[in-house]
């Protein structure tokens, strides 16, 4: 089965869910009395599964959207993070969730807005699921293999989590996983970059 062909059942699936509990709980809602309180519940019930509906269908077309194949240029990894953290970091501390980066100055090849877009919706889903007082780390250091992007606890189970994974991987991520509490993804090492540290620490402290 193609990649295309693939991607399609598994949104029909995915999509198919949803809308099965929509209709359950409309024809529920319909079997019982109709008397105010009741009716008022079953259209809160379902209006939350049309949300769910609506956000399911976003998360699938920006995924259907993607550049199957996205431009590569030397990107430095370290600058990029930074970025990405700086920007979340004001949703963190409101949390009271710590953010600790950890990269090492390497240029790896990518593409930048995936890149970026990939960290945002990682960030903010593991921001959500992560309570008050917890921390979230994230790594960039190089091997053998390449620079390795780690996320600590990682994206949870869903549908943004799909999109993240895709997202790295058309940004130029391999060996692309979201297991034992941890999301990573592997890109190739560019020599095109100079970087002058070896490494740099920042940490944005709950307060």
């Amino acid at each position: 089965m193609n990649p295309q062909r693939e991607f399609i059942n598994d949104t029909f699936h995915l999509l198919a869910q949803p809308i099965t509990a929509l209709r359950a709980t409309v024809e529920l809602g319909l079997s019982e009395s109709t008397d105010g309180p009741t009716s008022k519940q079953t259209l809160a019930d379902c209006l939350e599964l049309i949300d769910r509906l609506m956000q399911d269908l976003a998360v699938f077309r920006e995924i259907a959207s993607l550049d199957e194949s996205p431009s590569l240029q030397p990107c430095n990894g370290r600058a990029l993070l930074e970025t990405c953290v700086e920007e979340m970091a004001p949703v963190a501390l409101s949390r009271g969730i710590a953010l600790r980066l950890n990269a090492e100055a390497v240029f790896i090849e990518c593409n930048q807005p995936m890149f970026e877009r990939a960290l945002f919706i990682a960030l903010d889903e593991m921001i959500a699921s992560t309570p008050p007082g917890g921390e979230i780390s994230i790594s960039l250091s190089s091997g053998k293999s390449g620079a390795l992007l780690e996320l600590w606890p990682g994206a949870p189970r869903g549908q943004r989590r799909m999109l993240c994974l895709k997202l790295m991987q058309f940004a130029g991520g391999c060996g692309i996983s979201s297991i034992a509490g941890c999301t990573s993804a592997t890109f190739r090492e560019s020599s095109s970059g100079i970087c002058t540290d070896l490494s740099r620490e920042i940490e944005v402290a709950k307060d």
